[in-house]
């Protein structure tokens, strides 16, 4: 825990100083005791004033940038902002620390001047020490990539690439806290290491709060995210015995984040990436999952409530899989503001033998729905979004696409649901392509309207 005991401000909305502690004076440049910004790196002022913008939802507000010390160099500070609510004008006390002459192992540690994150030998290091001695701890890894930071250095400069990196390093500071540690290991890629109880329960919601804040530090003119990040996550040692499998579980977690749109967090699960044999995630079964049992579905649908919505936190991925599981689907796809490419999908594999046991396996998969754009497709779903293909031979005689798509995918029956918010624009497609397939009962209609509800608020509220 950080004791903010080097010095104290009190500033106004404007970051003027109102009042000052003996301990600011005797830190700050010789001179320059009464102006508070004079003494703050130019680069780092606007944290400053983003801390002034977060006081005005939240009473209390952590912030960390450079100050210029008495020998004229510049050294990282963590200030804990306080807002006075005592007076009408805002009144903020802020209490710094300086990180460098902080007592414990973790702040002596080096830190990356852009950032104010550990520097890559250091957080390397930390990982290491923690894989070697987990003290009954879950050590869990992440590995976090800016999305479009390339594209915003080659456009916007360097200085604007620096002030975005800065910006998402204190989200991830302040998401994870007091549990874990954070250090640049390359330009836009920070490594976490998080000490948890739990394991995946307690980091879901740490990495959906990074994801969700960084999407919203900057827009574009028309409102849309001009940084996302995209999050791999592994388990140590519930998945692997050593540091370097966790690294390499948690980089292929993260390449399949990018690969599936960016702008998301995987965490390693088995039932959906594969199994591990001798520290790898072997490339012919990595996404693969094991035998498929059917679940019992009033069941399934109560725990998909407490998933998306409750304690748990599920990952729509996990419950895509489950669904497909216990309906026994052939092929289960979910479409978010884009036809061409499902944003999940994933698709029975035929049954094989396995130790007398007949089994089979669900990989990922890929899909496009531009069928639906067929003139008079949509006034076939009902009041409820919802459209059952039985007998496509028959119900999609009199449309082209939709019949031709059909046809090539060899598809027997479909459950397909349009999301109801017109801001959404997405559907969410169930298919059963094998000949002795039967129509979906009407309990499994109702079951597949609610579960596909859920999917849709779920998207709506992450």
């Amino acid at each position: 825990m950080i004791t903010y005991n080097t010095g104290q401000v009190v500033i106004d909305a404007e970051l003027n100083l109102i009042s000052t502690s003996a301990g600011y004076c005797d830190y700050v440049c010789e001179g320059q005791e009464n102006e508070f910004l004079s003494n703050v790196f130019s680069e780092d002022q606007h944290l400053l004033y983003e801390m002034v913008e977060h006081l005005q939802d939240k009473a209390i507000d952590i912030v960390c940038f450079r100050m210029c010390k008495k020998n004229g160099q510049y050294s990282w500070v963590t200030g804990r902002a306080t807002k006075d609510d005592s007076t009408e004008d805002m009144k903020i006390i802020l209490d710094f620390q300086d990180i460098s002459a902080a007592s414990g192992q973790a702040f002596k540690a080096p830190l990356d001047e852009a950032t104010g994150l550990l520097t890559k030998k250091a957080i390397t290091d930390y990982a290491k020490q923690k894989c070697a001695n987990p003290e009954g701890k879950v050590i869990c890894l992440g590995i976090i990539d800016v999305d479009n930071f390339k594209h915003i250095n080659d456009t916007m400069g360097h200085a604007y690439g620096d002030k975005v990196l800065a910006a998402v390093s204190r989200v991830i500071r302040d998401a994870i806290g007091d549990c874990g540690k954070a250090g640049r290991i390359g330009g836009d890629e920070i490594l976490l290491i998080i000490e948890l109880d739990n394991g995946k329960d307690e980091l879901r919601p740490i990495l959906r709060t990074i994801r969700e804040k960084v999407e919203k530090l900057y827009k574009d003119e028309k409102g849309y995210p001009l940084i996302t990040v995209s999050i791999g996550a592994a388990d140590f040692p519930t998945y692997v015995d050593n540091y370097m499998d966790l690294f390499n579980l948690a980089d292929r977690m993260l390449y399949r984040a990018k690969n599936r749109g960016k702008n998301r967090y995987v965490m390693y699960t088995p039932e959906i990436h594969g199994m591990i044999v001798n520290g790898v995630l072997e490339e012919e079964d990595n996404k693969a999952v094991n035998s498929t049992s059917l679940l019992d579905k009033t069941k399934l649908v109560l725990e998909t409530i407490d998933g998306f919505f409750g304690t748990m936190g599920e990952a729509i991925s996990e419950e895509l899989v489950k669904i497909a599981a216990a309906y026994e689907l052939d092929e289960v796809y979910v479409f978010y503001k884009n036809l061409d490419r499902s944003v999940y999908g994933y698709r029975r594999l035929e049954e094989t033998e396995h130790h007398g046991k007949k089994i089979s396996k669900i990989i990922e998969s890929y899909s496009d729905l531009k069928y639906v754009l067929e003139s008079g497709f949509e006034n076939r779903f009902n009041s409820n979004g919802v459209y059952v293909v039985d007998t496509p031979q028959v119900q999609l005689r009199d449309t082209q696409i939709p019949r031709a798509f059909f046809e090539k995918h060899g598809i027997k029956h479909a459950f397909l649901y349009k999301m109801q918010d017109a801001a959404c624009d997405g559907y969410i497609a169930l298919y059963n392509t094998r000949e002795l397939s039967r129509k979906y009962p009407q309990p499994d209609i109702t079951d597949f309207t609610y579960l596909a509800k859920m999917i849709e608020i779920a998207l709506k509220t992450r």
